[in-house]
């Protein structure tokens, strides 16, 4: 009886070894691909390989949630004199862009709450800013949407290893997001040390991540083809619009708690002797557009207007791209601005604190250069990023 027992025990475990020995090794390998991704670096020293002036290196990860952590730390060690903040619509502003150092702390803020942290950020970092480019989001401020709700500081995400991390690489492969020969290439060479200096999935395989200046190059497909059905209006935000639906449920006002949490982040800043700008970012000119045409459903804007006017706040409405020379096809999509609509509002911004006697934040000539030699694609021409020619990728007929 226990010699049966004892050979069934040991074809049980002959069968585990034969089963679990490669599953183990390939393990082995997908840690090695993650290693030699960059994906497993610690925030430290992703941001020190990013301030080496000899690379250009992208952080694209594909794994964490770590932006307000990463952002942060970066303010630290970049200390900017300018920086912006805001949701994923302030990413395309860059340092280039700008007179003195700057630095995007962008992709931070999806709600006023998430806004006091990174306010809070600010102000207990070793390094202020000497101004704060503000944007904001009108569905902040829409009670309907976002109700007002206790703030609590977030519960970050935490930038640690998680064991089910080994078995992404199995998923991206089955869904192509790499190839084989990324995989292989990457286990036996470790993407940061070559040249482009990519760190994280989304920098290795598409180029696309944050820059050492914390703004952000998005992957541009310039394979374009044929718009299909489903891309005749790339513009989603549109049926929204029409419908009050989401983000774009119809506000005549705004809500006085949100607009009080907004005010009293404006005044902290200010008590700390930083400049605030408070911006609308644009849309693209078909989705402004479409919200201009629904009138008093989105009453929101002349409200906000009004508020911060009279609260003495220096306030850019720049939802229309058409009032500062912008059209469509320097869009990303519908509510993501490109490099030159980015360019093209910092010299307006400019022109108007003129007018109230304010020195100008950008980088003018640079400004004018961008503007000039661009006119017409969402992204300035980059070498250190990208050397393929962007197309139409929004299929409306944009000559690139």
């Amino acid at each position: 009886m226990s010699s049966s027992t004892s050979s069934s025990e040991q074809r049980y475990l002959l069968w585990l070894a034969l089963f679990s020995t490669p599953l183990f090794l390939f393990l082995c390998l997908n840690y090695l691909f993650l290693r030699n991704a960059g994906e497993l670096m610690a925030i430290p020293t992703i941001i020190a390989l990013q301030q080496n002036p000899d690379t250009f290196c992208l952080y694209g990860t594909a794994l964490y949630g770590d932006t307000f952590r990463y952002k942060m730390d970066a303010l630290a060690v970049r200390k900017p004199d300018i920086v912006t903040i805001g949701s994923s619509r302030m990413l395309q502003f860059r340092e280039r862009f700008f007179a003195e150092p700057f630095f995007n702390l962008s992709n931070t803020v999806s709600n006023l709450n998430e806004g006091q942290d990174v306010v809070e950020g600010i102000l207990k970092s070793p390094h202020r800013p000497k101004i704060v480019i503000f944007g904001v989001d009108f569905w902040w401020f829409n009670g309907a949407y976002i109700p007002p709700t206790p703030y609590r500081p977030r519960a970050e995400p935490l930038h640690q290893f998680e064991g089910y991390f080994l078995f992404k690489p199995f998923l991206w492969l089955k869904e192509g997001k790499i190839t084989t020969q990324d995989y292989i290439h990457t286990i036996l060479h470790p993407a940061a040390r070559e040249d482009p200096c990519n760190i994280g999935i989304q920098a290795l395989k598409r180029r696309s991540g944050f820059a050492p200046d914390g703004s952000q190059y998005s992957f541009i497909d310039p394979d374009v083809g044929t718009a299909s059905d489903g891309q005749k209006n790339p513009f989603g935000e549109i049926p929204h619009i029409r419908a009050g639906k989401d983000r774009y449920t119809y506000a005549p006002k705004a809500d006085p708690r949100h607009v009080q949490t907004f005010l009293r982040l404006i005044g902290r800043l200010r008590k700390a002797d930083i400049e605030v700008i408070v911006l609308f970012p644009p849309f693209a000119e078909s989705v402004a557009d479409a919200l201009r045409q629904e009138g008093t459903r989105y009453g929101i804007f002349d409200d906000l207007r009004e508020q911060m006017r009279a609260a003495g706040v220096f306030f850019l409405d720049a939802t229309d791209p058409s009032t500062f020379g912008s059209t469509n096809c320097e869009f990303m999509d519908g509510v993501h601005s490109g490099d030159i609509v980015d360019a093209r509002l910092l010299l307006w911004l400019d022109e108007e604190r003129r007018q109230d006697g304010l020195k100008p934040v950008g980088n003018t000539v640079e400004l004018r250069r961008i503007v000039e030699e661009n006119t017409g694609r969402a992204m300035a021409v980059d070498p250190r990023v990208t050397t393929t020619k962007e197309g139409d990728f929004l299929h409306l007929g944009c000559k690139k």
